[in-house]
């Protein structure tokens, strides 16, 4: 497969994936699908500004969805998932969108490195249409986008479904590392967590977690135990799911490890430097590029094949990752 096609593969799984969360959190789509797993916002959101690059609707529509729903989302946990700089500047081009539509301090966007209005590059890849008019929020962080404001379609989320359950318990707890770690407690497929996995899950800091377990087990919604060396955590699912009226608690998928691992491959694919080169230099330089990811793919239970010295690899692991996405 070359690298063009894994690109327009990758690409459209993912495009069909997402939009297949957001029309069950609120955004105006069709889907007939009903996830049983819990999302992450912010990771969603992460991909979605990527992917959105070359589904300009898609993008369009969760900006939308944003100015409907913005109090849900955390923004310090949005910019604790930041990878690099790319990351970073689609994080804080969408937070300068938003915060001239929603005058709050916390959706100010930071300042982007110098030079970056002057260097821009258009921001939907797929359109070689000329941006006259291009957004100022978008155009300090380096990209030239053309003026748009929310089509007003989107809805609040529905917090009885499952993929919603996230955004439930920040109505309940509120928006930080104590309703992250409840749901990474009553999600994961662990009977007890230590601080080190919850940090992990949760994208906030062993202090934060620290101190959110805490809390919890303050309030007697959470046991602590020593195991060894180190203190882990359970959470008593039955009770927590009678008290919220759930026959069955949502299940959890590493989403910031998968979704980190998506949108440096996009990006990759989409580097036109790489066209042209031969399958012996583009196998090597994804066997880099994969043994870079393999942290994040193992943590998020994908299993690749080893690296190898042969010039298929490019196309295994491609496969591989296409075959990851959640269908």
């Amino acid at each position: 497969m070359s690298i063009l096609a894994t690109r327009e593969e990758l690409q459209g799984r993912l495009a069909s994936f997402l939009w297949s969360q957001w029309a069950q959190m609120g955004v105006l789509a069709n889907t007939e699908r009903s996830d049983r797993w819990a999302t992450d916002p912010e990771a969603l959101l992460l991909l979605t500004f990527e992917v959105g690059r070359e589904e300009p609707r898609l993008f369009e529509e969760v900006l939308d969805w944003l100015i409907k729903n913005e109090r849900l989302i955390s923004v310090q946990r949005l910019r604790n998932l930041v990878r690099d700089d790319d990351d970073r500047a689609l994080v804080e081009a969408v937070l300068g969108w938003l915060g001239e539509r929603r005058r709050r301090p916390r959706l100010e966007a930071r300042t982007a490195s110098s030079g970056a209005a002057t260097d821009a590059q258009p921001f939907f890849r797929n359109s070689s249409l000329p941006v006259t008019d291009p957004d100022p929020a978008f155009l300090a962080q380096g990209f030239l986008k053309p003026r748009s404001g929310p089509s007003k379609k989107s809805q609040p989320p529905d917090l009885l479904l499952p993929i919603n359950f996230a955004l439930r318990l920040r109505q309940l707890l509120g928006i930080g590392a104590r309703a992250e770690t409840a749901r990474v407690l009553l999600t994961i497929g662990a009977p007890r967590v230590n601080v080190q996995v919850l940090a992990k899950s949760t994208a906030y800091t062993k202090r934060n977690v620290q101190e959110a377990v805490t809390s919890l087990t303050a309030a007697g919604v959470l046991f602590s135990f020593e195991q060894g060396n180190e203190q882990v955590f359970s959470i008593p699912r039955d009770r927590w799911a009678q008290f919220l009226e759930l026959d069955q608690l949502p299940t959890q998928e590493d989403w910031p490890q998968l979704f980190a691992v998506y949108r440096r491959v996009l990006r990759w694919l989409a580097d036109s430097a790489r066209e042209g080169l031969s399958d012996y230099m583009l196998s090597s330089e994804m066997r880099t590029l994969a043994e870079e990811a393999a942290p994040d793919l193992r943590f998020a239970g994908i299993r690749t094949g080893p690296a190898g010295d042969d010039s298929s690899y490019f196309e295994r692991f491609g496969q591989e990752l296409l075959d990851s996405v959640p269908t």
